[in-house]
């Protein structure tokens, strides 16, 4: 190869490795997740609801835990008949 083809052949490379990391950052970044956005008044309701709370003695935190816990629990049941079905399909 002269140095004419082998100048040809890095630069070739060396775009391919461009384009490469440009697609790959372009993926990364789609994939991020959004910040999801907390309603107008958020932070207001979410002060009242933890003073009313902790005046009763309790932990906002702790309830909010609970809360967190019962939507669990209730998706699961709630679920739970298709996931049988599902699983009766496969055997």
């Amino acid at each position: 190869m002269d140095k004419t083809q082998d100048k040809d052949v890095k630069q070739d490379e060396k775009a391919a490795i461009k384009d490469s990391a440009e697609s790959s950052r372009k993926v990364s970044s789609s994939k991020r997740r959004r910040r999801p956005v907390k309603p107008e008044g958020f932070k207001e309701f979410e002060t009242l609801a933890k003073g009313i709370i902790e005046a009763d003695g309790s932990s906002y935190y702790e309830w909010l835990h609970e809360r967190h816990q019962d939507i669990i629990l209730n998706f699961n049941v709630s679920n739970q008949k298709q996931i049988t079905n599902v699983a009766k399909k496969g055997e």
